[in-house]
């Protein structure tokens, strides 16, 4: 399963998208990767990648919560 590990993720921006920098894979491990691409999403906004960030949007299925979930989110564009 990917996940936002596979992406090189750094402890600021662990703090970033997850609101702590001590997320583990473990704590992770009942996740989909569903969740697993919205995460994925989430760092890519936060680098400024919008290309990639895409990809991974078009992922995450048309949803409520793709809508209100994952791409609501606090970081700038």
């Amino acid at each position: 399963m990917e996940t936002v590990f596979d992406h090189n993720i750094t402890r600021k921006e662990l703090e970033a998208v997850f609101g702590f920098a001590t997320t583990t894979l473990e704590d992770l491990v009942e996740w989909t990767q569903i969740d697993h691409y919205s995460l994925i999403y989430r760092l890519y906004i936060y680098r400024k990648q919008k290309d990639i960030a895409k990809l991974y949007s078009d992922k995450i299925p048309n949803s409520i919560h793709k809508v209100f979930g994952t791409c609501n989110h606090d970081f700038a564009i």
